[in-house]
């Protein structure tokens, strides 16, 4: 599947049973939930992220870590926590080439092609040999549409089943070669 009609979210969404749960006021333990379906706002990604890439750094997890951001400039308030990653990790992040990146900070990032259906998917895939997990959320009203942007609505799921994760991997990985960041 070529990039620009790659859709992680359209892809996994299925793998996981169940109902969508609203998780605007959610418990700590639903987020942490090892499978689930949802729609939320920013900060609940953010802390579900937040969960994973935890389990990265303080497990030193060895494996590839797949982040979408939707925009380069989006993973900028986290860099840092990437960076400290790819002491352990492949890392690899997917956006839209809007800002400047380090070329040298030892992550791989893939330009995502305008109109792409990853645009609107944030994610996160971990993938090694002792931890796999990920989450994949689709923007429902895209960037502009809020005067605070964590306000943005998703739909999304979250999973640590081994099967779902390697199929995104296996969606992923092929998109891997890193783009020339000047």
């Amino acid at each position: 599947m070529d990039l620009k009609s790659l859709s992680l979210f359209k892809e996994c969404f299925g793998e996981v049973e169940g109902a969508t749960d609203k998780l605007n006021d959610a418990s700590l333990s639903q987020l942490n939930a090892r499978s689930l379906k949802y729609e939320t706002k920013v900060p609940q990604l953010e802390y579900m992220c937040l969960m994973m890439e935890n389990m990265v750094l303080t497990k030193k997890l060895e494996g590839n870590v797949y982040a979408g951001f939707q925009k380069f400039s989006r993973a900028k308030n986290v860099i840092d926590r990437f960076q400290a990653m790819t002491e352990y990790s492949n890392v690899y992040i997917f956006g839209e080439n809007d800002a400047a990146m380090d070329p040298n900070d030892g992550i791989n990032y893939i330009e995502i092609p305008p109109e792409s259906e990853l645009m609107r998917e944030w994610f996160l895939v971990i993938d090694s040999p002792k931890f796999k997990s990920m989450m994949v959320a689709y923007d429902m009203e895209g960037f502009g549409t809020h005067e605070v942007e964590e306000d943005r609505k998703f739909q999304g799921m979250k999973s640590s089943s081994p099967r779902v994760i390697d199929k995104a991997t296996d969606l992923l990985a092929p998109h891997t070669k890193p783009t020339p960041i000047a």
